[in-house]
C-alpha cells in the first residue's frame, strides 16, 4: 500500500477513474481490516495478504479474471 508516490488505495482510485472495467487483486504485507473494507468498498476484487497460499491466490485471480467487476 506504500509506495513512492501514492499509496495503493490512491493507485485504485485513480485506475477505476480510468479505465472502470479493469479489476484490481489488492496483495499488501499488511493485514490491517480497515484498508481491506476501503479496498473492496472501492471495487477491488480481491484482497490478499502477502504470505497467502498459492492455491487461494489462484482462485481469487480466476475469480477476478471472471467476473464482471
Amino acid at each position: 500500500m506504500i509506495m513512492p508516490e501514492m499509496n495503493g488505495l490512491e493507485v485504485q482510485t485513480r485506475l477505476r477513474r480510468v479505465s472502470p472495467s479493469t479489476r484490481v487483486i489488492v496483495l499488501t504485507a499488511k493485514d490491517d481490516p480497515s484498508v481491506r473494507r476501503i479496498a473492496m468498498d472501492a471495487g477491488a476484487s480481491a484482497f490478499f495478504v502477502k504470505g497467502v497460499e498459492s492455491g487461494e491466490f489462484l482462485a481469487g485471480v480466476k475469480a477476478a479474471a471472471g467476473s464482471g467487476k
